[in-house]
């Protein structure tokens, strides 16, 4: 039996050390798919922002990306939710059409409202920095 061999400890730790890159291989896979998917969302005169929600324990963690145009409507939205490494993203229409300020303004308490405000905030800064350094101008 294992336990009984000189070599068991050895084994644990290479065994806990390959389930480790493992974790680490594929939590770079997800974040790389996430991050491309966001790309795509990017286009000419448009802004794009990350949210997360904060959540409680038990709760899944949900990132949003937010992409508007010059006139703060959002154009298009995705979200990577879930507990595992296997969480692809998915598009979310929820949000199209609607104003950043609508958004900040919503008090909505669900986890991807939180996540949409972050997102949302991080833009009017953008937006209001880039409309200042082009009133410098």
């Amino acid at each position: 039996m294992l336990t009984n061999s000189p070599y068991a400890l050895g084994v644990i730790f290479v065994t806990l050390a390959l389930m480790w890159v493992l974790q680490m291989s594929l939590a770079k896979r997800q974040a790389t798919g996430f991050l491309s998917a966001v790309n795509s969302i990017k286009g000419p005169g448009l802004e794009v922002a990350i949210g997360v929600n904060q959540p409680k324990w038990g709760r899944k963690k949900i990132y949003l990306a937010i992409s508007v145009d010059s006139n703060s409507t959002v154009v298009n939205a995705l979200t990577l939710e879930g507990v595992t490494t296997f969480a692809k993203s998915k598009n979310v229409t929820l949000f199209n059409g609607k104003k950043l300020k609508e958004i900040v303004n919503s008090n909505n308490n669900e986890p991807i409202w939180e996540a949409a405000e972050m997102a949302a905030n991080t833009l009017l800064k953008k937006l209001q920095s880039v409309s200042d350094a082009g009133s410098t101008n």
